[in-house]
């Protein structure tokens, strides 16, 4: 399917990164620190012509959730967390030119 090759032109890049999020976000919710990680991986490598607002505030609701719980401690999540506050990179809205 063309929706979810990255090598297609018709890639749904904010969808899938979208899914991954949420993926991330269950695991979390079941504590698994190492799975949210695997989960949001794909999300956090996108080039950053590929990070608009959606995608941003999806990672930055991982963010949220690694901060409450139990699991804040871990230094698994400190380390994401660390990760994904690295992640956004400030473009403007539309390209120069």
């Amino acid at each position: 399917m063309g929706f979810s090759n990255p090598d297609a032109p018709s890639w749904a890049f904010g969808d899938l990164a979208g899914s991954q999020c949420d993926l991330a976000l269950v695991r979390l919710f079941s504590g698994d620190v190492e799975g949210a990680a695997a989960a949001i991986r794909p999300v956090l490598d996108l080039p950053a012509s590929h990070r608009n607002n959606g995608i941003i505030v999806s990672a930055m609701r991982v963010r949220n959730s690694l901060m409450a719980g139990p699991i804040r401690t871990a230094v698994s999540a400190r380390d994401l967390r660390a990760e994904i506050e690295a992640f956004p990179a400030r473009r403007p809205a539309l390209p120069r030119g």
